[in-house]
């Protein structure tokens, strides 16, 4: 007998939870006379019940459990446990294994006994049934099995013709009759996938029984894939011939690249092997090459930081660095500074290691300590180079500080990078290289410090009760704001189910003038020029953060995790 005549009439559930009124169903149910539409879908229509209340309604008409939250990961082994043939008529998606269990999700209740039936005849497990409403079920369609790693290897398109040192990704009947044929579809899936879901990098990582892929997205990593181990030697000569690597080198590091077009964009690959006790393992960084032209009030400064900022680029002479730990945009950020300063009356030089962009107009070298070519012998190169304006990539010791400092003095404006924690702190990092304090009081100018927060979604970001763990901090931040709401993410199929999409600079931006740089010289302590630079108006990078939280860009959980109170 058909599922719905063992449990209550959903017109019985919604009156009983007080949904709906009786004369909306007797309404309902003379409508559905003429249309011989389900009962549930005419309610929605009718505007007497939304989606999610219909669905609540279901799922305890079924009894069945409702799935609300966005599966931010489903694994590739679970996807592929049923044919995708019956994926699309049962209007089900499995999501998770469980011993003995496949767990599955579906907006339909008219299949219940069959998909009992089916799954259990074709995997062996009893399937634990999940109801979500009909958008949630679309939006996971689109994101876990439309848009999965198995169907871009069978969706890869030929990209438009590049210059000959491109490499395109192509599939030709050629191509399919070679024997590695699957890996080459393996690998360019993989990298497809990466782009579309706009990852900064690639991890594919070996361990005993499998290997792992993962993707960097927004700064943090997530897993997509596991792999057959046997599979992995050929995915790794596959990647080592295009970035140019030894193939026969197996016991060593190895660094490479290639360029690649898709969809008309091109993207340089930077890949690095490195050998482990279980394989190598590559990692590949993706750098669109139009993000070379990054302007800097496209990076979401605020407009007081963004201001100082380009005060800072106006001196004809100086120091100014950007700081901020690994992967926190600050090469990005020297980038659009440069495309600020560029100018035909200018001469930009820059030594860069490794060269991750590359600007029209500007001369770019690359260190290379191999052959002695490091950012000390640049500077001193560069000195007889006439230049105007002189970026180097990271201040990694006393030889290239002390030049840099020196090339400040002489007339030019020097940009460059530190690994330090806050604005303030790249006073003592320099001291600690060597630098002279009072030489670095007259050549630094100013410092960039920041960091990088995931931007919630614009297309499915909400308003939600303030979290009481956040009450006291709202309050102290914001003293004369009710904290009544605040802004998340839940998830969506734009977002990939992160709830986050891209990410935005937070920053505080200290400025140097005579009264701080007597500090500097007079041995100031770091939080002695922290306390001055905030009497001076420096804000800091964490009332920044929460500014933008106040607006609507980011979450409080985002400024938490990359930033503190000094």
């Amino acid at each position: 007998m058909p599922d719905r005549i063992r449990y209550r009439r959903i017109g019985e559930v919604l009156l009983e939870k007080g949904i709906i009124a009786k004369e909306q169903l007797n309404r309902a149910l003379e409508h559905q006379k003429h249309t011989k539409k389900p009962l549930g879908e005419i309610l929605v229509e009718l505007g007497f019940v939304t989606w999610e209340e219909l669905t609540e309604a279901l799922a305890e008409q079924y009894n069945l459990p409702m799935l609300k939250d966005f599966p931010r990961s489903i694994p590739a082994e679970v996807l592929n446990s049923l044919p995708r043939a019956l994926i699309e008529e049962l209007r089900i998606i499995p999501i998770d294994k469980r011993d003995d269990q496949l767990v599955l999700v579906t907006d339909s209740v008219f299949n219940l006994s069959r998909i009992r039936g089916e799954v259990k005849f074709i995997t062996g497990k009893e399937p634990l049934i999940y109801l979500v409403t009909p958008s949630l079920f679309a939006l996971m369609y689109k994101q876990h099995v439309q848009g999965g790693i198995a169907e871009l290897a069978q969706q890869i398109p030929v990209a438009e013709e590049v210059e000959p040192e491109v490499l395109t990704i192509e599939e030709t009947e050629e191509l399919e009759a070679e024997p590695e044929a699957p890996i080459i579809k393996m690998v360019n899936a993989l990298i497809q996938k990466a782009v579309q879901m706009e990852a900064s990098d690639i991890h594919i990582e070996p361990f005993r029984n499998y290997v792992r892929v993962r993707y960097r997205i927004d700064g943090l990593l997530r897993k997509i894939i596991d792999y057959p181990k046997a599979q992995h030697g050929a995915v790794v000569t596959r990647i080592k011939i295009l970035s140019g690597l030894d193939i026969s080198e197996k016991r060593l590091p190895q660094d490479g690249k290639f360029y690649m077009s898709i969809h008309g964009e091109q993207y340089d690959f930077r890949v690095s092997t490195m050998p482990s006790v279980h394989g190598e393992k590559v990692v590949m960084r993706i750098l669109r090459v139009s993000a070379a032209y990054k302007q800097l009030e496209e990076l979401g400064f605020s407009e007081y930081n963004y201001k100082l900022i380009s005060q800072l680029l106006m001196r004809p002479n100086g120091i100014i660095l950007v700081t901020g730990p690994t992967g926190s945009g600050k090469s990005t950020t020297l980038v659009a500074m440069i495309n600020k300063l560029k100018d035909i009356t200018v001469n930009i030089v820059t030594a860069e290691d490794p060269v991750e962009y590359t600007i029209d107009g500007v001369t770019q070298c690359q260190v290379n300590p191999e052959i002695g070519l490091t950012f000390a012998r640049f500077l001193r190169s560069f000195l007889r180079q006439d230049p105007d304006i002189i970026m180097i990539g990271e201040m990694r010791d006393k030889e290239t500080a002390n030049l840099a400092v020196e090339a400040a003095l002489t007339g030019h404006l020097v940009l460059s990078t530190l690994h330090t924690n806050s604005a303030a702190a790249a006073v003592d990092r320099l001291v600690n290289l060597g630098v002279d304090r009072h030489l670095l009081s007259t050549a630094l100018v100013g410092v960039v410090s920041q960091r990088l927060v995931r931007k919630l979604c614009e297309n499915c970001r909400v308003k939600a009760q303030l979290r009481p763990e956040y009450l006291q901090m709202w309050k102290e931040v914001f003293p004369e704001l009710d904290p009544v709401e605040y802004t998340v993410g839940p998830g969506c199929a734009e977002c990939n189910g992160m709830g986050y999409k891209g990410r935005v600079a937070v920053g505080e931006v200290l400025v140097l003038d005579r009264e701080i740089k007597d500090v500097i010289v007079a041995g100031g302590s770091e939080r002695e020029i922290y306390d001055l630079a905030l009497r001076k108006g420096m804000r800091p990078m964490f009332i920044d953060g929460f500014e933008k939280v106040l607006r609507g860009i980011t979450s409080f959980e985002e400024v938490l995790r990359v930033t503190t109170s000094i």
